[in-house]
């Protein structure tokens, strides 16, 4: 017994070794961020039948506020990331979280639209901040590697999600109000939890310098807008796999209907397994940059051979769809690994957060944004929307090297 014991136990250390970031802050970050996704991903799947079914709010009342409410907290990002440089991440990271608690909490006390407004608007004003916040402590949790943990965190997040789909299915199944409030419940935990563990971090001190040549630089440096721009444009990929895939799938190909509940685990469980390993090698902001281009090609490849399922006979058609899950899952990881190494490595080290919270405004813009434009344009325009979809990827892909350079030559010209 002991025998066969020892590789297996050997096997699952080097496996959690794979995964996991070496032991101190970043395992701290790690774990904080692997219970705060499973919160969310409770959150988010449940929270829309509560506010309809309990609170008594119409669908097209929870999504354009949604919406508002979104936009509006934006406005918190860059302030808040020049706070975190100015005073230390760590300190208004934990702050933000525990804002983000109560507004949760809050939420099972909404009984009308006004409150639900106020509420959800200063959830998102706390989210943008803790975002904003948390990317120069990774930055000082990684040093070095920091987009390495980054990709680490983010098979943390999608791990996180995957655990709690069961749960979140109970609680849909039950279709109760105290079943949809446990969900809630558990979210604003979460976010309570994760402030108490990142306590534990160590301090980041602020490093801002205070002179007026230095205020709001973020939005002077035309090379770093213009990688937000580029990130704004990734962002279009993020309905794909979870809105406009399983439509295509349903209404304009021969693939088994079935086929649409594994599409999003798959992609998970790859992401899961290859984040780490395809985000090796990207050591400078430029290596980082033909990562994107490669990004673009895998993308638009993915996207062609998915807008030509609807031309295919059955069993094909699956075999071409499982083909562009994992091109496209890859496209996907290399992506957002490379938009990580150029965001820590064009930003100046003094400014981090400011920078980082333009770049994470830069994301939500182009997620709003997403939805009706790859909807227009995959599901109205149809195989030729997928290949221009996959074009308009591929484009900010090939941007990523000329800005990178651009960002090179300006940082070292002289002051």
């Amino acid at each position: 017994m002991n025998r066969t014991a020892t590789p297996s136990g050997a096997a699952l250390r080097r496996a959690l070794a794979s995964v996991l970031p070496e032991r101190g802050p970043g395992r701290d970050l790690y774990w904080s961020t692997l219970i705060n996704s499973a919160g969310n991903g409770l959150f988010l799947t449940t929270s829309s039948l509560y506010f309809v079914r309990c609170v008594g709010l119409a669908p097209a009342e929870i999504g354009l506020w949604l919406t508002v409410s979104g936009l509006i907290g934006l406005l918190a990002g860059v302030p808040v990331g020049r706070i975190a440089d100015r005073h230390g991440a760590r300190e208004t990271y934990v702050v933000a979280l525990v804002v983000e608690a109560l507004a949760t909490a809050g939420l099972l006390l909404t009984r009308s639209l006004v409150s639900f407004v106020a509420v959800i608007t200063l959830a998102f004003l706390a989210a943008s901040a803790s975002s904003s916040a948390r990317g120069p402590l990774v930055r000082a949790a990684g040093g070095e590697r920091a987009a390495e943990l980054r990709s680490r965190l983010r098979t943390a997040m999608n791990l996180g999600i995957t655990l709690v789909g069961p749960v979140a299915a109970v609680a849909i199944s039950v279709d109760s109000p105290f079943a949809y409030q446990v969900m809630i419940a558990f979210d604003a935990l979460s976010f309570a939890l994760c402030a108490l563990m990142m306590r534990r971090m160590p301090h980041v001190p602020g490093t801002k310098g205070t002179g007026e040549g230095k205020r709001w630089q973020v939005f002077s440096d035309r090379p770093y807008l213009a990688l937000v721009g580029i990130n704004a444009v990734m962002m279009q990929q993020f309905p794909v796999l979870t809105l406009v895939l399983p439509l295509w799938i349903s209404l304009h190909t021969q693939v088994p209907h079935w086929v649409v509940g594994l599409v999003v685990p798959v992609n998970t469980v790859l992401v899961v397994l290859l984040q780490v390993r395809l985000s090796r090698g990207m050591d400078t902001p430029l290596s980082a940059a033909r990562v994107m281009v490669r990004a673009g090609l895998a993308l638009l490849l993915s996207l062609a051979l998915i807008g030509f399922l609807g031309h295919l006979p059955a069993v094909p058609a699956t075999v071409a769809l499982a083909l562009a899950i994992v091109v496209y899952t890859v496209g996907e990881i290399w992506s957002a690994a490379s938009i990580y190494e150029l965001s820590f490595g064009l930003a100046p080290a003094e400014a981090q957060g400011e920078y980082l919270g333009m770049l994470s405004n830069g994301s939500a813009i182009g997620r709003l944004a997403s939805q009706a434009l790859v909807t227009a344009l995959c599901l109205t325009v149809g195989t030729a929307g997928w290949i221009i979809l996959g074009l308009l990827l591929l484009g900010a892909g090939l941007a990523a090297v000329p800005t990178t350079r651009w960002a090179g030559r300006r940082q070292a010209a002289p002051a």
